[in-house]
Order: C-alpha cells, then sequence, then structure tokens
C-alpha cells in the first residue's frame, strides 16, 4: 500500500531535486556575493530536506488508522485534483492575463480561481479575498516598489 505521505514528500523532494539542478545552470556566486542561481540552489535543498522529513516522520495515530484503509492510488489522488487544477489553472491566468492584461486583473484572475479550490471556499469569499489580494498587490509593487509591472493593459 501506498502512504499519501510518501507521495507528497517524494514529489516535494522531486520539485526540490529539479529546482536545484536547474539552478546549477546559473552562476551561484558566494554568501558575500550571490549569483542568480544561489537563492534557487537553497530553495531546492531546502525542498529536498523537508520532502525527505515528510516522507521518513513516524505516524501519528489518525494517520495510521486512515491508513489501515486499503485505498489506492487514485483513492488518495482523486480528492485532491480541484486545488491542484485549480492552482495551475490560477498560475496560467497570471502569466496569460500579467502580459495581456496588467497587474490588476492577472493578480485576482491567480488569487480568485485558486482560492476557488478550497471546497469550503465561497465564491464570494474568493472575490473578496481576490480584491484585497489585488488592492495590496498596487499598493506594494505598483505605488511601494515602483515595479514596471502595467496596472491593466490590453494587448
Amino acid at each position: 500500500m501506498l502512504k499519501h505521505k510518501y507521495l507528497s514528500g517524494g514529489l516535494l523532494a522531486l520539485i526540490g531535486l529539479g529546482t536545484a539542478v536547474a539552478s546549477l545552470e546559473y552562476e551561484t556566486g558566494s554568501l558575500a556575493r550571490m549569483g542568480p542561481g544561489y537563492f534557487p540552489l537553497l530553495l531546492g535543498a531546502a525542498m529536498v530536506a523537508l520532502g525527505l522529513l515528510i516522507a521518513v516522520t513516524p505516524d501519528s495515530p489518525d494517520e495510521v488508522l486512515a491508513d489501515s484503509q486499503d485505498r489506492s492510488l487514485a483513492d488518495i489522488v482523486r480528492p485532491h485534483l480541484r486545488p491542484w487544477g485549480a492552482i495551475v489553472a490560477g498560475m496560467v491566468l497570471f502569466i496569460v492575463l500579467g502580459r495581456w492584461g496588467g497587474l490588476v486583473p492577472a493578480t485576482f484572475a491567480l488569487v480568485f480561481v485558486s482560492a476557488l479550490g478550497d471546497h469550503n471556499n465561497s465564491v464570494k469569499a474568493c472575490f473578496w479575498l481576490a480584491v484585497g489580494v489585488a488592492a495590496f498587490a498596487v499598493a506594494v509593487f505598483h505605488y511601494g516598489m515602483q515595479l514596471q509591472f502595467p496596472l491593466f493593459t490590453w494587448g
């Protein structure tokens, strides 16, 4: 039987390993003079360590009880498809709308669609969360940091 924590820990470690390997394409530099590959390398190593820690952590009594039920891989993954799909769709929308819509629509779409992945969120709650995060993004990135990312653009 395949345990849920082995899947999640292994996936996190695999993504971290990929991040660390990809960061080696860039100059890492030193701690005093960090290059563009330094932070992704550290982040990837931390993800690998956390993934392994998740996989080897002893089971709690609740997990032992849950694992006593025979579940297939499909039974483990199926309940998580909506959150995964919503987060991936939110990121794709951010990429597309960031290029052709601007910061406000891209941030709003990212947060709104990603928040819909949680079964406990209502559409109204997702809407107001997206409005708040978009306003915060405008305040921080446009006015605070003066990031060259237009608020609205068409094309």
